[in-house]
This record gives C-alpha cells, sequence and structure tokens, in this order.
C-alpha cells in the first residue's frame, strides 16, 4: 500500500439518552420514552492525505439545527485541528430518538444536548487518533424494495444505494458508508423506545460481517418512506436485514484501490421563500380554529419576532457540501429533498460515482420537487411552521438552487 495515500480513522460513540426524554419525529406523540430498543451512535470517520483532513458524522437523532452544528464542528476543530467547514455533521432522521431541535413549543433537554456534543466530538478526536492506510472500493446499485414515494405514490424517488468500504493493508475493514434515501418510519408514534430503526439493524449486520464502523448515510428522502407490512420491532429487523443484504450482495467482489485525491468545499446557498403573510392574517392564526394544530403557536411566535423588530426574510441562506475521496464524491445538503432532485442531480453529474447525503448540518426542513410543491401537502404547505421559525414555506425553486449550487462542484480542484 502507498504511503502517501489516504490514511482513515473511524469511532463511534453511544449517544443513547436515559429514558424519561420526549421524543422526535411525530407531533401527536407526547408520553417520553420508557427504554431503548437499539441504541444511538455518533459514527465518526476522519481522512487525512498531506495537510488536507477531514470528518464525517453520522449521528442517530432527528436532526440537528445550523446554530448547535456550528458549537459542535467548532468543539472538534479545537480538539482536533480540523477545519469548521470541512466537517459534516450528518443525521439519520430516526424517529425514535430524543428532541435534538426545536419543533414548535417543544425544545431540546440541555443536559442532553451537552452530552450528545461531548458523544461526537469524542467520536471524532477518537477517529483522528487511529490513522492508518486505506484503499477504497465502491459498488452502487438501484434498491426500490425497501422504500416508495410515502407522499405521491408512484412519482419518481432516488432508488440508488450507494456503499463505499475502506480497507487496511490487510484487508480489514476500517470504515463503511451506505448511502439511500429513505424515512427510518417503521417504528411509529406508538412506540416509546428509542431506536435507530432500520438503519441501526443495517449497520449492525455490516460490522458484525465486514468489520470495522458503519455509517448509514440517509439520501433524498423528503417524499420517501419504508415499505412496511408491519410497524413493529421484528420488521424493523426484516428492513435492516434485507438493506444489509442488499449492500453484502453489492460488495462481492468489489475491487480496492489507492486513493490519490482528498478534498472538502463548502459554499452559501440563497433559497427563495413564499411571500410571508401580513400581520392581520397572523393574529387570526394565532387564535387557532385554522391550519394545521400547530399554527396558532407558529403565527403567535411570528408576531413576537415582528414585535421585536426581527425582520422578515424573502430567502434564506444554507449550505451546501462537497467532498472528494479518491475518484468518490460526496455532495451534502441542510435538509430533505423530494426524491426527484436526486434523480436530477445523477442525470446530471458527470460520472455515477456520486453519493448524496440529505440532513447535512442543519435541520432545514423539506424541498418538495415541482410536482411535488404543486400536489401539496404537509412537506410544501405547514412542516415549516412546525420545525423552523421561518415567516413562510421554500418555494420548489429552493430545491432547483440547492441542485444548482452542488452542480458547481464539478468545476472545483
Amino acid at each position: 500500500m502507498e504511503t502517501d495515500g489516504l490514511t482513515l480513522g473511524a469511532a463511534k460513540r453511544d449517544v443513547t439518552p436515559a429514558a424519561g426524554l420526549l421524543m422526535a419525529g411525530y407531533g401527536g406523540r407526547e408520553d417520553p420514552a420508557v427504554g431503548t430498543h437499539l441504541p444511538l451512535w455518533a459514527r465518526a470517520t476522519v481522512c487525512a492525505q498531506g495537510d488536507v483532513r477531514i470528518a464525517l458524522v453520522g449521528v442517530d437523532v432527528v436532526g440537528i439545527n445550523r446554530e448547535k452544528t456550528g458549537e459542535i464542528r467548532r468543539a472538534i476543530c479545537t480538539e482536533t485541528g480540523i477545519l469548521e467547514d470541512r466537517i459534516l455533521i450528518a443525521t439519520t432522521h430516526t424517529h425514535s430518538g430524543p428532541v435534538t431541535t426545536k419543533f414548535r413549543d417543544v425544545v431540546p433537554d440541555p443536559a442532553y444536548m451537552r452530552d450528545l456534543s461531548k458523544g461526537i466530538v469524542g467520536a471524532v478526536a477518537e477517529a483522528s487518533e487511529g490513522l492508518t492506510p486505506v484503499r477504497i472500493g465502491f459498488a452502487q446499485g438501484e434498491e426500490p424494495e425497501f422504500h416508495h414515494n410515502r407522499r405521491n405514490e408512484g412519482e419518481p424517488i432516488d432508488s440508488t444505494l450507494g456503499v463505499v468500504r475502506f480497507v487496511d493493508g490487510a484487508g480489514r475493514s476500517v470504515a463503511i458508508w451506505v448511502n439511500y434515501g429513505c424515512h427510518p418510519t417503521i417504528l411509529t408514534g406508538k412506540n416509546l423506545y428509542w431506536s435507530t430503526d432500520f438503519a441501526g439493524v443495517m449497520c449492525n449486520i455490516l460490522e458484525e460481517t465486514w468489520g470495522g464502523v458503519a455509517t448509514f448515510f440517509n439520501g433524498c428522502l423528503g417524499d420517501v418512506g419504508p415499505y412496511r407490512s408491519q410497524q413493529n420491532f421484528a420488521e424493523v429487523e426484516k428492513v435492516g436485514g434485507g438493506l444489509a443484504g442488499s449492500v453484502l450482495k453489492l460488495g462481492e467482489g468489489m475491487v480496492f484501490g489507492a486513493i490519490d485525491r482528498l478534498s472538502g468545499q463548502s459554499v452559501l446557498c440563497a433559497v427563495p421563500l413564499e411571500k410571508a403573510p401580513d400581520a392581520e392574517t397572523l393574529r387570526r392564526l394565532s387564535e387557532g380554529g385554522e391550519g394545521p394544530r400547530y399554527a396558532a403557536a407558529w403565527a403567535r411566535d411570528q408576531l413576537r419576532m415582528r414585535e421585536a423588530g426581527v425582520p422578515v426574510v424573502s430567502d434564506i441562506e444554507l449550505e451546501v457540501q462537497g467532498f472528494h475521496i479518491g475518484d468518490v464524491f460526496l455532495t451534502c445538503f441542510s435538509g430533505q429533498l423530494f426524491g426527484a432532485w436526486g434523480l436530477d442531480l445523477r442525470r446530471r453529474w458527470p460520472d455515477d460515482r456520486l453519493l448524496i447525503i440529505n440532513q447535512a448540518n442543519d435541520h432545514a426542513g423539506y424541498f418538495p420537487s415541482k410536482v411535488g410543491w404543486d400536489l401539496g401537502g404537509y412537506e410544501a404547505n405547514s412542516a415549516f411552521m412546525f420545525n423552523s421559525d421561518l415567516p413562510a414555506p421554500m418555494t420548489w425553486e429552493a430545491g432547483q438552487e440547492l441542485i444548482h449550487a452542488a452542480l458547481g462542484f464539478i468545476s472545483q480542484p
């Protein structure tokens, strides 16, 4: 193995809370967690080549907002020296984890958020201390069996299953990345146990079979849910095991090669919002009786913000991040893109060695396709009221702007 190639380390830390905290993912679930089905993890990979270092983290929680991500990145930079914009903090978006970002009137538990941050930073620090020379293997295929368009059945989604595996000089796995778009929602709001859902089962099987640390990076999941004949732990095992089987099959005959390139880049992209409602409309909404049940709380918050002089914006800036690891490229988006956006980006990308990671560095909300926007529904019309302080929803063109920003990476060195 070439000594001037890429070195890599991987580690994971258990970030499962104690029972008793509120759970995220389902608005109607008001009871706290009573125990653990599958532990939640922060899984970190650190890559280094020359003076370039990057860190990629997958965390088994519903989402982490931009402000908290910034705090964690700064702590990682202080601990390891890795530049903040070369750090990815992605979440698997499990709906069986704790509240880790604001959901209207529900806020994260401060003590748990401190523990979560320590877990993430600790995993990255441990990974950075265990760097070893590696080679890379890549495989990709279509896997439509385990997911479907949960909003508009029959509308296109991105069924790409991508696998990256790093091995040391003896052929032992150090790290595995799996990229696939699907909401981890086999377990419903009736579940009161912490769980990684199907993604955790898949990662456990890959680690037991191949070794190393396996990380699930969710793809374009905005309108994508799992096929589920049941909504229980047995179905979690079934779907997670089936997806692991597809990954292992893709890995058969995988060819490993040296890595001659490592780079990271990050840009800010302005995305447009719909026109915000006027104060009279907000006052009417704040009285209740119109829209979803959380609309009144959102309207009251908006009125308070306006009274405090907070400007009503017409667009927001979101981060789009990209990494080259050899000839594999990872493009990372701050929210949940509809599946059609993944297909659009893949059609326009110069090759097929592409991972599309959602829920990256921010819990920014949904990005409907034009068709999804026209058909309407929760993601297009009202989700922003539940999980943000935006004055209006993002337009369908917001997703288009994110794709354009990612395509700009093609010409970057």
